[in-house]
């Protein structure tokens, strides 16, 4: 894959990509755990949530989202394993979009609501299918091992 467009109307916005490209997947990464730390400080799915949802063993999921959540966070603002976290990430947000944010089986009051959390969760799925593919960047533990 080149680096350069072919095309000079888009060969500025590839050198600025090019240039900071390390900082831009350190800053894209921290993003990404950002909107998991922020689910997993204030709660996370709890017991009762999963329960609703008709979870099998709603307080062992909920305490395994909890884990997920903390692994996926250490993970991607360190960039250790930054490709498992961002596989692991893919899987935590693709098993909420489809058993928590089906947004047309809930009441016309939480359709809105639940429509938005799917296209976050959709978001969040294509930046970690991105992650898995560059990896971590220069600004990662995982570059720190390479050696």
């Amino acid at each position: 894959m080149a680096d350069r467009s072919s095309h000079s109307l888009l060969s500025c916005a590839d050198g600025v990509a090019v240039g900071m490209r390390d900082g831009l997947l350190l800053i894209g990464r921290v993003l990404i755990a950002a909107v998991f730390l922020m689910t997993v400080w204030t709660g996370g799915p709890s017991t009762d949530y999963l329960k609703s949802l008709n979870y099998i063993a709603p307080d062992y999921m909920s305490m395994l989202a909890h884990v997920v959540e903390w692994i996926i966070v250490v993970s991607l603002i360190l960039g250790i394993g930054t490709r498992y976290g961002a596989s692991l990430a893919l899987a935590f947000v693709v098993l909420a979009f489809v058993t928590a944010h089906l947004y047309w089986e809930y009441p016309q009051a939480a359709q809105t609501l639940q429509y938005v959390l799917l296209s976050k969760d959709l978001a969040i799925a294509g930046g970690a299918l991105l992650l898995f593919v560059t990896g971590g960047g220069r600004f990662s533990v995982d570059e720190k091992l390479k050696g």
